[in-house]
């Protein structure tokens, strides 16, 4: 069976969405909400709205009624007020929290074609920029979502620690499961100890969380879920570990990009703790000079569209090499910023770190570090010239002198955003003192 949304919306009814600790709210109450929204836009409703709102409940129902009317819904990535006011000449009526529907009579919903969605890019290398999706688009995502996990989920409900204002948390905590007819909780849940009292309330729950989450959630006794994806960056092969013997099943990686859709999936296990990713099936992949180039169904056209990633692809699958546009010139000689990480992560006293060219009329690299427990205890001892001298006498052996880092800083947790992303900007931050 193929999933809609419009087959959902008029479908018999179901409960849709549930509360964290209580209450439900069936299909009927939603198609009544979506004809109240309608109606309260009049006869001529705007041809664009910028839609946001926290609740995923309240989300839907603006957002269904929207795309029935036809409508281009604008998706900013947060509520804040700069972001809101850069998107203000790009759309005749904002709806955020602060909108209510008017108090009017209305009757059935209505359902037309054309709507569309304007989602924006996380920004990671610099700054966002808009996407655009067509309704069909997203619902081949959703069939191909539901073809390859759909029976493990079977009648799961859906918990999730990331927003709904992307393209990872819109398909996987809120249209895929509507339209799957699975249940998710209306709460963004954004801390272990929420997200570990909703797995087991809501048992069988899957959970869709982003790898920052994961690497530091410190797991206790708990009910598992039923099934963990993770998506927006990388997650930690220890972590990655770690959730697969304590919850006795690996995580789901989904590869992918707001302009691509999913791309592939990976799960590690004890027996294979760095799998080779794989590509959905309705997806193709070639390389061209090891840059990643793919044909899907969630692009525009059948065209080949080429990837910011490098790639090595086998018959097993594909191994990802790091963003193309990651490799910067210092002093005349090209350095692979992914590279220099990996080497800088074989350090014990490294857990993690990021890497990023700091603005400055001589190119110089700044290390973002969060240290081992061991390694605090290192820079406690050393203090931070000594320890700067241990990272440098580490990469020497990889790396030319001129090309390593020159500043340092040492946050307790690298900048992640709730979507799991490490943007440039927040990196830079960082640095904006000259105080190593």
């Amino acid at each position: 069976m193929t999933l809609s949304l419009t087959a959902r919306l008029f479908a018999d009814d179901s409960v849709v969405c549930r509360g964290a600790e209580d209450g439900q709210i069936l299909l009927s109450d939603v198609r009544r909400q979506v004809a109240r929204v309608q109606a309260s836009l009049g006869t001529e409703p705007p041809a664009s709205v910028l839609l946001f709102s926290d609740n995923a409940q309240t989300f839907l129902i603006r957002l269904l009624a929207l795309l029935g009317l036809g409508v281009e819904v604008i998706l900013p990535a947060n509520g804040q007020a700069s972001t809101l006011q850069r998107l203000e000449d790009h759309h005749q009526l904002q709806m955020d929290d602060h909108w209510q529907a008017a108090d009017c009579d209305f009757e059935e919903v209505v359902w037309r074609p054309g709507g569309r969605l304007r989602l924006f890019t996380s920004g990671s290398s610099g700054e966002a920029k808009a996407v655009d999706k067509s309704l069909s688009q997203l619902e081949a995502e959703i069939n191909e979502l539901e073809q390859q996990f759909g029976e493990a989920l079977a009648r799961s409900t859906m918990v999730a620690s990331v927003s709904h204002q992307h393209i990872y948390g819109l398909l996987f905590r809120l249209l895929w499961p509507f339209c799957a007819g699975r249940p998710f909780v209306i709460e963004t849940l954004l801390y272990p100890e929420t997200l570990t009292a909703a797995l087991a309330h809501h048992a069988p729950a899957a959970l869709v969380a982003s790898p920052s989450l994961l690497q530091h959630w410190q797991l206790q006794e708990g009910t598992a879920p039923v099934m963990a994806f993770s998506s927006g960056g990388p997650l930690r092969r220890d972590a990655a570990l770690e959730r697969c013997r304590h919850w006795q099943q690996g995580v789901v990686e989904i590869y992918g990009s707001t302009e691509t859709g999913g791309i592939a999936h990976r799960r590690a296990s004890e027996q294979h703790p760095d799998p080779l990713w794989q590509p959905f099936d309705c997806v193709q992949v070639k390389s061209e000079q090891q840059r990643l180039w793919i044909r899907s169904p969630y692009l525009d056209g059948d065209r080949w569209y080429r990837t910011d990633d490098r790639v090595s692809l086998s018959a097993d699958g594909m191994q990802l090499l790091g963003r193309a546009d990651r490799t910067v010139k210092i002093a005349e000689k090209r350095v692979c910023l992914v590279s220099m990480e990996k080497e800088l992560e074989r350090h014990p006293w490294i857990a993690q770190v990021a890497l990023v060219l700091l603005p400055s009329a001589r190119a110089q690299i700044g290390a973002v570090m969060q240290l081992t427990e061991a390694g605090l205890v290192a820079r406690a001892n050393l203090g931070g010239r000594q320890l700067a001298l241990c990272w440098k006498d580490h990469l020497l052996g990889h790396f030319e002198r001129v090309t390593l880092p020159r500043r340092w800083r040492y946050p307790e947790r690298l900048p992640f955003n709730h979507q799991g992303k490490l943007t440039r900007a927040a990196l830079l931050e960082l640095f904006h003192d000259d105080q190593d």
